[in-house]
């Protein structure tokens, strides 16, 4: 994997591998823990949404889907401090990561709705719609190949009872 360039004055990046990854029970507590005021509601709901954010774009197997359960509509109670627009965004994220592009699309499509002008949304929607149509040339073309080798055994064999 590429490493993206940094600005010449960005601190260097740890490897993730050395990263310290927190407790189940902590990252719960930041998830469901209730907010008294609307300050600290709001302070919930963005540390809920980096939470969101960093799983959407990690690539351990089920961050994804924890990130998509947090964003989920009904799951809590957001305030204003994240819109709508951008948990849909980084669910399509969290999704198209995982390798579920149809619900990439669908996702990004809702964040359209939101915001139509979305160009990172558009983007994201486009680039699952891609995927959808290159996984199903890729199973068209798994199914040729074992049409053509299924008749390339019929064919042999009714050459071979023939003889």
């Amino acid at each position: 994997m590429r490493e993206a360039p940094r600005a010449p004055h960005a601190p260097p990046r740890a490897p993730r591998a050395d990263l310290p990854r927190p407790p189940p029970d902590h990252v719960h507590a930041v998830a469901s823990s209730p907010a008294s005021s609307a300050e600290e509601h709001a302070a919930h709901d963005a540390a809920r949404f980096r939470l969101a954010w960093a799983l959407a774009h990690s690539r351990r197997a089920g961050d994804g889907e924890r990130a998509v359960a947090l964003l989920r509509e009904g799951a809590y109670d957001w305030a204003d401090a994240v819109a709508a627009r951008d948990r849909r965004y980084i669910a399509a994220v969290a999704h198209y990561n995982d390798g579920d592009f149809l619900a990439a699309r669908a996702a990004a499509e809702e964040a359209l709705k939101f915001d139509a002008g979305c160009r990172q949304a558009e983007t994201l929607r486009v680039a699952a719609e891609d995927a959808i149509a290159r996984d199903g040339i890729i199973g068209i073309g798994a199914v040729g190949v074992g049409a053509a080798v299924l008749g390339g055994l019929v064919t042999a064999l009714a050459t071979t009872r023939r003889r």
